[in-house]
């Protein structure tokens, strides 16, 4: 299956239907580190230039939804949805599935380092394989923070998505890097749908 997820037609289809109100963790093995205090530096928006007040009902309806789901506190969930919505502006990707990229991949805990990897935060960035990015949020420190994390791991979705022609499949083996792609495919699909579905109720 082709889906091509961003662009400004998909940022404008997200619009409508808000206001119309309708990898696993890349080797399992996650250890906790503590987040210094770093500022994100934003970079500058590429589409979807859609006001966040629009976006309020999705992103109340998401975090509800997410901090249930995987027992986080409810501001810990708004600050993750904010984060994601704002970097899909940014980038031009799909905000519901940056979020469904974090929940395969961290479960959406913002200090998991994978020991094997290196694979660091809510979206898994391997460092030594996304500096270009890394240094542009304040370095790899600033992996284990929300906001740099999230934009940086929706970067790389957008590189992998241009260089798949918005292929999703493709796009999400290229970023879970090893084997096993066609189930977490699956596993990320199956979360798109359902915060496609929360997003739309909001």
């Amino acid at each position: 299956m082709k889906v091509v997820v961003k662009g400004p037609f998909v940022c404008a289809l997200v619009a409508v239907a808000l206001l119309a109100r309708p990898a696993g963790v890349q080797s399992g093995l996650v250890a906790e580190a503590t987040p210094p205090v770093i500022a994100a530096v934003a970079a500058p928006a590429r589409s979807c230039p859609m006001p966040m007040q629009a976006l309020s009902p999705a992103i109340g309806a998401l975090a509800k939804d997410i901090a249930r789901r995987f027992h986080l506190a409810q501001s810990a969930a708004v600050g993750i949805t904010h984060a994601a919505f704002s970097a899909g502006r940014m980038h031009g990707v799909d905000p519901v599935l940056v979020l469904a990229v974090a929940a395969v991949e961290s479960k959406f805990k913002s200090r998991a380092v994978n020991p094997v990897t290196g694979a660091t935060g809510l979206m898994q960035v391997v460092p030594q394989w996304h500096q270009d990015k890394i240094v542009r949020v304040g370095g790899d420190p600033a992996l284990l923070l929300i906001q740099p994390n999230i934009t940086v791991g929706t970067a790389i979705l957008a590189e992998y998505l241009d260089a798949e022609d918005g292929n999703l499949e493709n796009a999400l083996s290229r970023y879970l890097g090893s084997g096993g792609g066609m189930h977490y495919n699956e596993r990320v699909h199956a979360e798109l749908v359902h915060l496609t579905r929360i997003a739309a109720s909001g």
